[in-house]
């Protein structure tokens, strides 16, 4: 009996669809921030803050990802500026095949910042690769 190595990593597909993302978003100077925290730390709050300050036109977008309701992009909408629901249908994070989904008929050329909303939770990594330049982690002390 002969072996077969398998080094694979399980995660590769997610890397890879998150490279391309990174690689998309690098091509036309977009800054993409993936925002996580637990629930209700204030991920939704902190975009409504940073939406405010910007002028009509910036070229902003947000996605923001939840299990199952649209009520933070209900929130963000009202600011003007493109905004997509991701709903994840039980899935506690976002991952790479997700985002870019979401993405598929946007045109991202048109912008210079898009926020990541990641689904608020305690108990799925939080450190899949979504294309993002950075991580902002928001955390709630009592």
């Amino acid at each position: 009996m002969s072996r077969v190595p398998l080094e694979r990593k399980i995660l590769s597909e997610n890397d890879r669809i998150a490279a391309e993302l990174r690689a998309r978003f690098q091509q036309h100077g977009i800054l993409c921030l993936n925002l996580i925290s637990s629930p209700g730390a204030g991920k939704t709050t902190l975009l409504e803050r940073t939406l405010e300050g910007f002028v009509p036109g910036e070229r902003v977008a947000v996605l923001t990802g939840d299990i199952q309701t649209d009520n933070d992009a209900t929130r963000l909408a009202r600011f003007g500026f493109p905004v997509r629901q991701i709903t994840t249908g039980g899935t506690c994070h976002l991952d790479a095949r997700m985002v870019d989904r979401a993405l598929a008929d946007w045109h991202v050329q048109d912008l210079n910042l898009l926020f990541i909303e990641n689904v608020g939770n305690l108990v799925c990594p939080a450190s899949d690769d979504l294309g993002e330049a950075a991580k902002i982690v928001i955390l709630s002390v009592a």
